[in-house]
């Protein structure tokens, strides 16, 4: 997650820095994109995690 953040932080950066729309609004997209990966990544965790405990499956 860490890494995450600090790629939002230069997203943010870049984004402050721009004039122009079109790259604003893919930074914009950058940044969902980024965000949507994570939540993906901790479904994934959780399920895996869900998964080596469940009493049925030992």
């Amino acid at each position: 997650m860490a890494n995450n953040d600090w790629l939002l932080q230069q997203i943010e950066q870049i984004k402050q820095d721009q004039n122009n729309f079109k790259l604003s609004s893919f930074l914009d997209g950058a940044v969902d994109l980024v965000q949507e990966q994570q939540k993906r990544l901790q479904q994934a965790h959780d399920e895996l995690d869900g998964r080596t405990w469940s009493p049925d499956k030992w």
